[in-house]
């Protein structure tokens, strides 16, 4: 709008003398006045612009208001909501629990389930092999997790046994995800978890963005890695760096950059607890829909920070930095250029 506005603000102002043509200080005294035309017509068609908007008639203005009341109200009642929903499915965890549990039993060969009749192959557990393998690994692979994984982190991840989600209540809402490893080359811990933590409240600045449950807060764990096996030293990223939220952010990005990056690792949160886990033997099976145009899953973002990787990201960012600057010296060049001439 500050373009337009100035832009016919040239347009019908009166040409600005050439300097080559007049004497210095008269060229001085006619860009005055051109400041001065221009300023006068801005001022006019703010003015203009202004008066053209009708105002409100009272009577609409009470009801509105009383609209708006009405339509907090619905938030108020919003956030009631959620937060009873979120302590319903607290208390129906061990019912999806008691599944999940059978599910890892029978992935871990705890279990052997019969054979059916259709089945050539004898009614006999010795046939079949000690669980299946890689069942989890294959599973983030076949979601939009699967650029987060690196050759070098399979080996660990063919060892993951299971993934749950532990929600809580107090003392306030959130989650934990928890990944069951077995015995590996890599790390001592059988568990690696990683807390997310909620908020159900809308800003009172903008309540017109209030959408139930938002993660605001994350925190990893630490993984006790055995000598010379450390995944996080390897070159580039690896899918373990999600066990370690602070890495993603840094004093020397701007904040918003900060909050893109976590905003997207709080995506991916939720897409473990509310796809990855309860629809496992589904994303096994290749038994899934949500693609990308390209056949890929996409992130439920748009600014992941694992497009390529976290590095290539920062590189990315950093070239772009130096490209403004380098604009910034040009323009500083240019000013003097003019201031010149």
């Amino acid at each position: 709008m500050a373009d337009y506005v100035a832009n016919e603000a040239v347009a019908n102002s009166p040409s600005v003398p050439s300097p080559s043509n007049e004497p210095s200080g008269e060229s001085e005294a006619a860009l005055l006045h051109q400041i001065a035309v221009i300023e006068k017509r801005i001022k006019e068609i703010e003015l203009e612009q202004s008066s053209t908007a009708k105002p409100i008639p009272p009577n609409i203005q009470a009801k509105l208001y009383a609209l708006r009341k009405i339509q907090l109200e619905i938030v108020d009642k919003e956030v009631k909501f959620h937060l009873k929903a979120h302590t319903m499915e607290v208390e129906y965890q061990p019912e999806f629990n008691e599944c999940h549990q059978r599910i890892a039993r029978i992935v871990n060969g705890l279990d052997v389930p019969d054979l059916v009749e259709s089945q050539s192959a004898p009614n006999d557990g010795a046939d079949q092999s000690s669980g299946i393998p890689e069942f989890w690994l294959t599973v983030l692979k076949s979601s939009f997790l699967d650029h987060m994984i690196q050759e070098a982190d399979e080996p660990a991840l063919k060892q993951l046994q299971d993934i749950r989600v532990r929600l809580v209540n107090e003392p306030e809402p959130g989650f934990e995800l928890q990944f069951q490893f077995g015995p590996n080359d890599y790390f001592t811990n059988e568990v690696l978890t990683k807390n997310y933590f909620l908020r159900c409240s809308p800003n009172p600045d903008a309540p017109a963005k209030f959408n139930g449950f938002e993660i605001y807060n994350c925190k990893g764990c630490t993984i006790d890695w055995k000598p010379d096996h450390n995944l996080l030293q390897s070159p580039g990223n690896s899918f373990f760096d999600f066990f370690y939220p602070e890495k993603l952010s840094s004093a020397d990005y701007e904040t918003e950059f900060n909050e893109s990056i976590l905003e997207c690792d709080f995506q991916y949160g939720y897409h473990i607890k509310e796809t990855i886990i309860p629809r496992a033997v589904f994303l096994f099976l290749k038994e899934n829909t949500i693609v990308g145009e390209e056949g890929q899953y996409a992130c439920c973002c748009d600014r992941c920070v694992y497009i390529d990787c976290l590095d290539d990201l920062v590189g990315r960012r950093s070239l772009n930095v130096e490209d403004e600057d380098q604009d910034a010296d040009a323009d500083a060049d240019a000013e003097v250029q003019e201031d010149t001439t």
